[in-house]
């Protein structure tokens, strides 16, 4: 079969191949399973027509839990979400809906729920934390909707541990400097990631316009935040060893902004070429800057104030970490060092 034009491809977190119709003045999506196959070509033929594309795994629409989903992106409780909110759920459901959705929603028991999340689990157990907190929501609300007659997944369901991201140690973060010299793209989205602590897709959207006496503002994608944050010195030297053309900070070597899904794939490749390990992911740079901080004595307002947190939660277990660190060298620095005695000669006898 000739290959055929506007398909971008990518791996995501849990494994699967992804697909997506991309074709500039035209709107695109995802492109359903196998290349080739009726649901893949039902889908690219749509997008090149500029025509939603058909729900995938529906059998007339009723019933099925392929159908559940389609209805749920219909209902209100998703319309309100933010815009990245919605596609973090997308990016959780698509996969079901491709693999489960010509399942009746009879099947649809917690049992084979369960199963179907730790299937997930088995590669990704963050992903699978994900699949099943969208799913409990999105059953919960099709049970308050009347869709469906029991929710099978009102009782909790038990998280997987390794279920967040690693967290760079300092070692880490030199390896990836040494690998990745100032003047390589690489390098400038390490640094615009670690010296900002913000997320990949608010880092593809900082503009030259967007820095103002020293600072650069940012308006978090995920929560809305406004923040403005000081350039670190380290990042003004990696900004202006480049490569920047154009606009925004960070673009395609062509000069043009890219979304977050391509700095992603840049940063984990060359993660794996710097020989870091494989629980070394982008967002644990974010997570790294937060470490930093309080290992330094910041407090978990301080730490909000740049990270764009509600709630300092999350930030207090990396103070009350940190706290215990240097309080403890301060508790063992505070034991004098014993120094000899010298025993008298009856002592020395005794012993």
């Amino acid at each position: 079969m000739a290959k055929l034009p506007y398909i971008k491809e990518y791996t995501d977190q849990s494994g699967q191949r992804r697909r997506y119709f991309r074709r500039r003045g035209f709107k695109g999506g995802p492109l359903p399973g196998k290349i080739g196959s009726p649901d893949f070509m039902a889908a690219y033929q749509a997008y090149v027509e500029s025509r939603p594309a058909p729900l995938v795994g529906i059998k007339n629409g009723a019933g099925t839990f392929g159908g559940l989903i389609g209805q749920y992106y219909t209902w209100a409780e998703y319309m309100n979400l933010k815009p990245s909110s919605k596609k973090l759920y997308r990016y959780a459901l698509e996969p079901l809906r491709e693999k489960y959705g010509n399942k009746s929603l009879a099947s649809m028991t917690r049992d084979n729920l369960i199963a179907i999340i730790e299937k997930v689990g088995e590669r990704a157990p963050g992903m699978a934390n994900l699949t099943s907190a969208v799913l409990q929501k999105m059953l919960r609300i099709a049970a308050a909707r009347k869709k469906i007659h029991v929710n099978p997944l009102t009782e909790k369901v038990v998280l997987y541990k390794g279920g967040t991201h690693h967290t760079w140690t300092d070692e880490e973060l030199a390896k990836f400097e040494a690998a990745w010299p100032l003047g390589t793209r690489q390098r400038l989205a390490y640094a615009l990631l670690y010296y900002t602590g913000q997320r990949s897709g608010d880092v593809v959207r900082m503009t030259r316009s967007d820095i103002v006496d020293g600072r650069i503002k940012v308006t978090q994608e995920k929560t809305g935040t406004t923040l403005l944050l000081k350039i670190h010195p380290d990042l003004q030297k990696a900004l202006k060893a480049g490569p920047s053309l154009g606009e925004y900070l960070f673009t395609d070597v062509n000069g043009r902004p890219v979304k977050r899904a391509a700095l992603s794939h840049l940063m984990r490749t060359a993660i794996r070429k710097a020989g870091l390990p494989a629980r070394c992911v982008p967002h644990g740079i974010r997570k790294a800057t937060l470490r930093t901080m309080a290992e330094n004595g910041s407090s978990a307002k301080r730490m909000a104030s740049v990270s764009g947190h509600k709630s300092t939660k999350e930030l207090d277990r990396y103070t009350a970490a940190a706290d215990q660190q240097t309080l403890a060298d301060d508790g063992i620095a505070s034991i004098p060092v014993r120094k000899p005695k010298k025993l008298s000669n009856a002592n020395k006898q005794s012993v």
